[in-house]
């Protein structure tokens, strides 16, 4: 994990985890093609670095992004809710 850079927003790390959604069709057509899931890593600033700690949060949905770029801004933006408090049942008070 320390390849990757981390997004810093209000004292926690944010590290965006975007992946092909799962292969669930055999007429053919490309994996890709089935798009990207979207999760992402929160932490404390440095707590990667020293111990592993952290939490990893999905984000739930019905269609895949069809575009890694926009599927990573979506993780990001996924992450900065949690830390808000905007997301049910997603809370980072306790890293």
């Amino acid at each position: 994990m320390s390849a990757l850079q981390p997004y810093l927003y209000k004292g926690f790390e944010l590290y965006p985890l975007v992946f092909l959604r799962a292969f669930k069709r055999f007429d053919g057509h490309a994996r890709s093609a089935e798009g990207y899931d979207v999760a992402v890593r929160v932490c404390r600033v440095g707590a990667v670095a020293r111990d592993g700690a952290g939490r990893v949060f999905r984000l739930e949905q019905s269609d895949a992004f069809t575009e890694f770029g926009t599927a990573r801004r979506a993780a990001r933006q996924r992450g900065e809710d949690i830390i808000d408090g905007k997301v049910e049942g997603a809370s980072v008070v306790d890293l």
